[in-house]
């Protein structure tokens, strides 16, 4: 009888093991400020987890930026440095390119077919951000060790003008890899 209830416990607990491990912990990732000069203060994180039907949820929790809209991306490389470009040094130019797996090279917004770096615009007050927001496309797998990027003025989701009407790089985290 002892040993029948042990292996009921047992098998219990290991199916428990096993549903806990089917959702991965919560990802939270610094944002800094960053200029022509290099990466800057934390201006805030970014905490994203897997959402149950699929897909990741950003929760955006920033102060230090401008009011008005903001583009916000997931960049190839997982590098917030400035870097050289035609002579110039530029904000965290060393994140590379928005994560484009397929090879897309298109900008169509975060439910669009374009490449998979596009995340909805974060809405900033004069209190900061704070907000989440989903991304139906990407899995933990995608971000980790990649740059979350976010872009002064708005985004169109147009590949015109250039980088949807986004500004320069002005905050920038890692995904730590999992």
């Amino acid at each position: 009888m002892k040993r029948r209830a042990l292996r009921i416990v047992s098998g219990c607990c290991f199916g428990i093991g096993l549903s806990a491990s089917a959702y991965a912990a919560d990802v939270s990732v610094d944002i800094n400020k960053i200029t022509p000069d290099g990466v800057g203060d934390k201006i805030g994180t970014v905490v994203i987890s897997e959402k149950s039907g699929g897909g990741l949820q950003f929760k955006v929790d920033l102060t230090g930026v401008t009011p008005g809209e903001d583009g916000f991306h997931v960049h190839a490389t997982g590098d917030c440095a400035a870097q050289t470009k035609d002579g110039k040094l530029q904000a965290g130019l060393a994140a590379g390119p928005h994560y484009d797996p397929t090879s897309s090279k298109s900008h169509k917004g975060p439910t669009g077919q374009g490449h998979k770096g596009d995340l909805p615009f974060l809405t900033a007050t004069d209190k900061g951000v704070n907000v989440v927001v989903s991304a139906p496309h990407l899995t933990l797998a995608d971000v980790s060790g990649r740059a979350l990027m976010i872009h002064e003025g708005g985004d169109n989701y147009t590949d015109h003008p250039e980088n949807g009407g986004g500004k320069g790089r002005i905050a920038c985290g890692v995904v730590p890899k999992s």
